[in-house]
């Protein structure tokens, strides 16, 4: 194998990596947004409390 052959090779390689690590990065960007939206979405919604909710349970089924 030349040096030429080599070179490109190693060229198509790297710049492969790039594209994945490029990729990966704005897949974890996406991932963090929805990941925020969701927390604002559950911080915002309102869940009626009940005081005997979750203290009483029926054993006869």
């Amino acid at each position: 194998m030349d040096i030429a052959k080599a070179s490109i090779g190693m060229s198509q390689v790297h710049a492969k990596q790039q594209f994945g690590v490029g990729l990966a990065n704005e897949v974890k960007e996406q991932l963090e947004q929805q990941g925020e939206a969701f927390d604002q979405m559950l911080e915002s919604s309102q869940v009626p409390t009940h005081p005997n909710l979750g203290q009483n349970i029926d054993l006869k089924g």
